[in-house]
């Protein structure tokens, strides 16, 4: 339920209390997730996992002047969400009240890959049939589409609340995002739409990303029609991605120290 002060009720355990580190390298998994919660609680923020996703419609509702609705994937009612195809990360400020939001979609796409499932919305819902709005459609043509394939994560619904944009949250929750799902579903690529205005503003690289390419259409969607940039990840690079912003962040608490 969402409380009068826009917080979703959930007990609120320590991030990594709430993780249980299966699979990917433990040691650098551990640093990193003990550097996150660092990280976050400077800024005054903590982090929680969720899989309460009707709270999280009812949330994202109350918050259209900043936040396009909820993406098919993460509703609850197109989909069947559980812990063992998704999650959102919550941070909230002292009073409680969420800032910031960040979800993830597990898919197994063996046999399979990222354009077939997109393009026959597969990847939106559960019935695409039935669920798909009138004249709906999806067009891909990023060339390294067919690539995506295996055990795949979709990182997105990311929101931070005005005021708390700037303060490199765009930076920390989708890097907890993707090492969370590969620790939980052993994913081989992360991936995710970007508005293509978005990309030439840093807000893909800030993310983490430097795989990018033009040619994801959704059309006559929840949000109309709309021109994405197709946003990704391995697993590798994943992991680069996470020692370089651990030694970044290791340093500059070196420094401060």
């Amino acid at each position: 339920m969402v409380s009068q002060a826009g917080s979703v009720a959930s007990s609120l355990n320590d991030l990594r209390g709430q993780i249980a580190l299966r699979f990917g390298p433990l040691p650098l998994l551990g640093r990193f997730f003990a550097a996150a919660e660092r990280v976050a609680d400077e800024l005054g923020i903590r982090l929680t996992i969720e899989q309460d996703f009707e709270a999280l419609l009812a949330f994202n509702a109350t918050q259209q002047e900043s936040w396009y609705p909820l993406t098919p994937m993460y509703d609850p009612r197109l989909n069947r969400l559980t812990a063992e195809n998704a999650f959102w990360i919550s941070g909230r400020d002292s009073r409680g009240d969420i800032v910031a939001t960040q979800c993830a979609r597990f898919y197994d796409w063996t046999g399979t890959h990222f354009k077939a499932e997109f393009e026959s919305l597969r990847l939106a819902y559960a019935a695409p049939e039935a669920a798909r709005l009138p004249a709906e459609r999806a067009v891909c043509e990023a060339p390294s589409s067919v690539g995506i394939t295996g055990p795949v994560v979709f990182s997105g619904a990311g929101w931070y609340r005005p005021d708390y944009r700037g303060k490199g949250l765009s930076g920390l929750l989708p890097r907890i995002s993707r090492a969370l799902a590969l620790t939980r579903w052993n994913t081989d690529f992360t991936y995710s739409f970007v508005e293509p205005k978005l990309v030439e503003k840093g807000v893909a690289a800030r993310y983490g990303y430097t795989r990018v390419e033009a040619g994801v259409e959704w059309l006559n969607s929840f949000r109309g029609s709309c021109a994405f940039c197709l946003v990704w990840m391995p697993r590798d690079q994943l992991l680069a991605d996470l020692q370089d912003w651990l030694a970044l962040v290791e340093k500059k608490a070196a420094d401060t120290a």
